[in-house]
C-alpha cells in the first residue's frame, strides 16, 4: 500500500493506497489510484518532479521547434483549437480582461489579440516563455504560478486554462481553484480544457487485454495515462465539484476539438476525428460522454 500524505482534493477523504495500474515511462515508474469516495484518480507514487520537462529552457532548441509559427511560416498544430477557444470567449465574455493560465509562448494570447475586443494578459511559470511571449506580443505576462499572483483580486473577466489542470498537484488543486475564485471579478467565468478520465480509463483497460508482445508494438501502450507529467486525472463530476468547493456554479461542459499533431500516424488522426464526431453525435456540445478525448468545462464565480 502506498497511500499519498494528503486527502482528495474533491471531497476530502483520504486516498487507500490501492494502486490500479502501474505505468512505465523512460522517466521512471508511476501508479495511478482512484479515492474510494469521490472516484478521483491520482498519479501515486509519481515522479519527484512530474513537470521537470517543462523547467528545461533552451532558447535555441525552442527557436528549432518553434520558430516558424513564431514567424508566421506555418500554422501551430493546435489552430482550429484556438480558434473554437476564441470563439467561445468572444460569445461568453466580449470585450472582457483574459487571462491565459499556463499560456506557454503566447499562441492562444496571439489569436485573441487578432480577433481584438480582448484584454489579453498571459501567465507562465517558465521564465523563458513568459519572456518570449513578451516579446512576440507586447502583452503582460505574469511569470508566476496561479495561486502566488498577487494584486490582482477581481481584476478578470475569464481564467483559461487549457491542458493545465491536469498538472496541478492533487495536493494544491483545491487552492489552484480558490486562487481562480479570487483573481475573477463576482460573475466572473473560469474555462478548463483537460484529458478525459474515463476515456484514458477505457483505454488502459482495452490495453491491458492485448498480449504484452503484442501491446509493445500499440502507439501509447506503456504510457497510455501519461502519468510522468500527468498527476491527476479528470473527470466532468470532479470537476464540477472542485470549482463548487470555492464558489463556482457549472455553466456548460462539452467535447472539444481534437488536437491533431501533425506528427502523429494518419491513422492516430483518424481515429481522433472518428471518436470526436461520435461524441458530438451522442451529445458532446451539452455532455461529455466516456468516450471522448477531452473535457471543456466552464463555471462561472457566484460571490
Amino acid at each position: 500500500m502506498d497511500i499519498p500524505p494528503f486527502p482528495c482534493p474533491v471531497c476530502g477523504s483520504p486516498f487507500n493506497g490501492r494502486i490500479i495500474v502501474h505505468e512505465r515511462s523512460a522517466r521512471g515508474e508511476t501508479g495511478i489510484q482512484a479515492c474510494s469516495a469521490c472516484g478521483l484518480h491520482i498519479t501515486w507514487p509519481r515522479l519527484p518532479d512530474p513537470q521537470g520537462e517543462y523547467h528545461k529552457e533552451d532558447r535555441t532548441l525552442w527557436e528549432r521547434k518553434y520558430g516558424a509559427i513564431a514567424q508566421g511560416a506555418r500554422l501551430h498544430d493546435r489552430h482550429a483549437n484556438y480558434l473554437e477557444e476564441v470563439a467561445l470567449l468572444q460569445r461568453l465574455v466580449p470585450g472582457g480582461r483574459v487571462l491565459d493560465v499556463g499560456c506557454n509562448a503566447g499562441w492562444l494570447l496571439g489569436y485573441l489579440q487578432q480577433a481584438g475586443g480582448f484584454t489579453p494578459e498571459g501567465l507562465e511559470p517558465g521564465t523563458m516563455l513568459a519572456e518570449i511571449t513578451r516579446e512576440r506580443l507586447g502583452v503582460p505576462v505574469h511569470n508566476t504560478t496561479l495561486q502566488a499572483l498577487q494584486n490582482h483580486d477581481g481584476a478578470f473577466d475569464a481564467l483559461i486554462a487549457t491542458d493545465v489542470i491536469e498538472h496541478v498537484l492533487p495536493e494544491e488543486a483545491l487552492t489552484f481553484a480558490g486562487a481562480a475564485a479570487r483573481l475573477l471579478r463576482p460573475g466572473g467565468l473560469i474555462l478548463v480544457k483537460t484529458p478525459n478520465r474515463p476515456y484514458t480509463s477505457a483505454k488502459s483497460e482495452l490495453i491491458q487485454l492485448i498480449p504484452p508482445s503484442v501491446r509493445r508494438w500499440i502507439i501509447l501502450g506503456r504510457d497510455v495515462w501519461d502519468s510522468k507529467e500527468h498527476v491527476i486525472h479528470w473527470d466532468p463530476r470532479a470537476l464540477a465539484r472542485l470549482f463548487a468547493r470555492c464558489g463556482f456554479e457549472s455553466v456548460m461542459t462539452f467535447v472539444p476539438r481534437p488536437v491533431q499533431t501533425a506528427g502523429s500516424p494518419a491513422l492516430a488522426r483518424l481515429l481522433r476525428a472518428t471518436l470526436y464526431r461520435a461524441a458530438l453525435l451522442a451529445g458532446g456540445r451539452r455532455r461529455v460522454p466516456f468516450f471522448a478525448q477531452d473535457i471543456f468545462f466552464v463555471a462561472r464565480k457566484t460571490t
